[in-house]
């Protein structure tokens, strides 16, 4: 089941050809974990939802309560698993076809729910032919196809997820996630300049500032990372909403490349940092 405008329905047939989502791409969306049926980072998820909608000129008829009484609803429909994954997506609505219907429309509001991807204990970060533009806009859209081919390409490189960087060979992110860069005592992010998109995650553990393990303090903050950077990082890490925090393997030609082991203890140690949300 899905809701759909307010209302419990099945998937099939819910959506007409005439969808300006389906057509055009003029739609938005927020993916959101939830553990043991509760929403993690509600707020900040519902404030970039209101944000895009505002940035695409779709309506936003429904309320934050609203909606999670929808989730409510779409729950109780679907069996109780520990992690499962909530995606929000607005459309255009069913204006058809031409860049601006002929009168204005209402968007169509969807949530659906879905059962979590399996954890990776290690992605394996490659190098790819594309090149992420730096003025990226900073909303998620339905026009995913540049990642969708990013990501075939680092499968084809044999990897698990590819490391972005803009024109002027700094970082910027990954194919579905942000990157954090271990080097000389400091967790680095990429900018929002440099192409990296605001991602939920990436903010709740800039809010951290620092972290300490094994005794040392580690300073987390944002900077542009060159590729030398990269090369030479310590562990990488890649952050998204459904994966939370994970570890990554990066060894480009000629260098050290990166330690899994301490990529992997970094990452635990901000996954039980974090203040997420239990039942």
């Amino acid at each position: 089941m899905i809701w759909l405008n307010g209302n419990l329905r099945r998937p099939e047939g819910a959506f007409s050809a005439n969808d300006r989502g389906l057509l055009l791409g003029e739609a938005v969306f927020e993916t959101i974990l939830l553990k043991n049926g509760v929403a993690q980072f509600w707020d900040e998820h519902w404030a970039r939802l209101m944000a895009s909608c505002a940035y695409a000129g779709l309506d936003t008829p429904y309320s934050s309560p609203r909606l999670q009484q929808a989730l409510a609803d779409l729950s109780k429909e679907h069996l109780a698993e520990e992690r499962q994954v909530l995606r929000i997506t607005v459309t255009g609505g069913e204006g058809g076809r031409g860049l601006i219907p002929s009168q204005k429309i209402p968007p169509h509001w969807m949530l659906q729910l879905s059962p979590a991807p399996h954890s990776v204990a290690l992605w394996h970060l490659v190098d790819v032919p594309f090149v992420r533009d730096a003025h990226h806009v900073a909303h998620k859209t339905t026009a995913y196809l540049e990642n969708i081919l990013i990501r075939r390409a680092a499968l084809e490189a044999g990897g698990d997820e590819a490391i972005l960087f803009n024109a002027h060979g700094d970082v910027a992110c990954a194919a579905a996630g942000n990157l954090f860069i271990g080097y000389n005592n400091r967790i680095l992010t990429p900018r929002l300049q440099d192409g990296a998109l605001p991602g939920i995650m990436r903010q709740q553990i800039l809010t951290l500032e620092s972290i300490r393990v094994d005794g040392q303090r580690w300073q987390i903050g944002e900077a542009a990372i060159s590729r030398e950077t990269a090369n030479e990082a310590q562990f990488i890490l890649l952050t998204n909403s459904v994966m939370e925090v994970a570890a990554c393997a990066y060894n480009p030609p000629e260098t050290r490349g990166t330690s899994k082991q301490q990529a992997q203890k970094m990452a635990a140690h901000l996954n039980d940092a974090l203040p997420y949300f239990n039942a």
